[in-house]
C-alpha cells in the first residue's frame, strides 16, 4: 500500500508540475494537434491492419463488412 501511496503521488507530482526538472519541455503551439493527428493515423493504420488480418481469416462478422 505505501509503495502504491507513493507512486501515485509522483504520478499527480507529474502531472501538475509542482516541481519541475530543469528539462522539463513547455510544449508549443500547436503541439498537440499534431501529436492528435499522428495518434489519430496511427489509429487508423492499426484499425485497418486488424481488420485485414481478421477478413483474411474469415472471421469477421459479415455485418461489420
Amino acid at each position: 500500500m505505501n509503495v502504491h501511496f507513493k507512486n501515485w503521488l509522483d504520478g499527480v507530482k507529474q502531472a501538475l508540475v509542482l516541481y519541475p526538472e530543469q528539462d522539463y519541455y513547455l510544449p508549443q503551439r500547436g503541439d498537440f494537434s499534431k501529436d492528435t493527428a499522428s495518434l489519430r493515423s496511427d489509429a487508423a493504420k492499426v484499425g485497418k491492419g486488424l481488420r485485414n488480418n481478421v477478413t483474411k481469416n474469415g472471421k469477421i462478422n459479415p455485418r461489420l463488412r
